[in-house]
């Protein structure tokens, strides 16, 4: 059995168990049992919604060395063979010390530290940039690059997106809680501006103010709420354009090749819309938090997309980043030598 551990919540959203189901749901198509732990009961039910069993270790999620204990004895109890870590709360104590017990892989996105671990995933398009080098003695495999992007199978064997002479579907994503209010920004700021595109918004889970949303979504001629969305690919590909915060999102886009205008709501995206706006990939509209000039960025973006050549070359060059199956080339890789 393999134990993943991984949180969500209103601060962080859900981006860090829903990458890590991608990867469990994959570990289960190969036969592997897997069995989640959280630190309270916020993603619990992300987490059996998809059939999942998870163990809250009643813990504080910023806090991780405190439940090393707790979840030795779940090591224990499970038999676990190798414990999966989504968190950026980890210390080099933390794994040194799992490390006795189990095989350990870590999803990093932001190489702050050295840590004893069998595998390190780092799947972001700016992972080559990263500077590695102190893992080359060590028994550690690196998985690095777009091509372990852990996405749904929804997501595999993706045809190329046609490119429509006009821009008519946009669609919006800002994370499972939304913190920076990006959604209601956009609803009143630019929809009105733009009656001639309806605006398809996607609320998280986990987001605190969906009944505001609805209420201020009732008052616009040109937008729709999808709430919970089941079948992103299938929304996705009847969009023209996005608008998507930095986080696992942009990599669900590429595959289906929707030219997308990306931002930052988190300090850890910061590093991603860079690379993704210095390699051509996608447009950037700035930093949600702190950017005065935000909305406006998104209007300047939305407006550069008329051009149907930028869109057509933005759509290949995204498809050629991502084929939807990361996910399982990871189960692949953490089964390998079980």
């Amino acid at each position: 059995m393999i134990l993943i551990r991984a949180d969500a919540n209103e601060q962080i959203g859900t981006g860090h168990i829903m990458r890590c189901l991608s990867i469990a749901c994959a570990l289960i198509d190969q036969g592997e049992e897997v069995l989640f732990a959280t630190a309270d009961h916020c993603g619990a039910k992300l987490i059996k919604n998809k059939g999942f069993k998870a163990v809250c270790l009643n813990s504080q999620w910023t806090e991780m060395e405190k439940e090393v204990s707790t979840l030795l004895a779940i090591i224990k109890a499970n038999k676990i063979k190798l414990l999966l870590v989504d968190s950026y709360y980890v210390t080099e104590y933390y794994f040194s010390t799992l490390a006795l017990y189990t095989k350990l892989a870590y999803i990093d996105d932001l190489n702050r530290s050295f840590y004893v671990i069998d595998y390190l995933i780092n799947y972001n398009v700016y992972a080559a940039i990263y500077d590695y080098s102190w893992f080359e003695k060590t028994k550690t495999k690196l998985l690095l690059g777009p091509m372990y992007a852990p996405l749904r199978g929804e997501f595999k064997r993706i045809s190329p997106h046609i490119i429509k002479s006009n821009v008519q579907e946009v669609l919006v994503s800002a994370g499972g809680a939304d913190p920076g209010c990006v959604i209601e920004k956009i609803m009143s700021n630019i929809c009105p501006e733009m009656k001639n595109i309806v605006f398809h918004f996607v609320i998280g889970a986990l987001n605190p103010r969906i009944d505001d949303i609805k209420k201020l979504a009732d008052e616009k001629g040109n937008v729709v709420l999808h709430i919970n969305e089941q079948h992103m690919s299938n929304l996705m590909k009847s969009c023209d354009v996005a608008i998507s915060a930095a986080g696992t999102t942009l990599y669900e886009l590429c595959s289906i090749g929707i030219p997308t205008i990306t931002y930052t709501l988190a300090d850890n995206q910061v590093v991603a819309m860079e690379q993704f706006k210095n390699q051509n990939i996608m447009l950037s509209a700035g930093d949600c938090r702190i950017d005065d000039k935000f909305i406006d960025n998104i209007k300047n973006r939305l407006k550069e997309l008329d051009d149907i050549e930028l869109r057509k070359q933005l759509s290949e060059t995204m498809q050629t980043l991502v084929d939807g199956n990361g996910a399982e080339r990871i189960a692949k890789e953490l089964l390998s030598q079980q």
